[in-house]
């Protein structure tokens, strides 16, 4: 017999940690945003779609000139 066990955990986080959990939960956000739509695009222009880490190497290459915000996030 096997018997699932669930567990409830509250957060309670304080004002400077919230603020750092919006920041993190916008920038996953965006990113995935950002990825669906290069592979949109890539798939509409070639029928092929960049795999995931073609695009994490196409987003760190870009997080200095064009996303900067994202650099800041992971000095709080």
């Amino acid at each position: 017999m096997k018997i699932n066990r669930a567990y409830k955990t509250e957060l309670d986080p304080n004002k400077k940690q919230l603020e750092s959990l919006k920041k993190h939960a916008g920038a996953a956000r965006f990113t995935f945003n950002w990825g669906l739509a290069r592979r949109i695009e890539e798939y509409k222009k070639t029928g092929k779609s960049p795999n995931a880490i073609e695009q994490h190497k196409q987003l760190n290459a870009l997080k200095e000139t064009e996303f900067p915000w994202l650099l800041v996030i992971n000095e709080i």
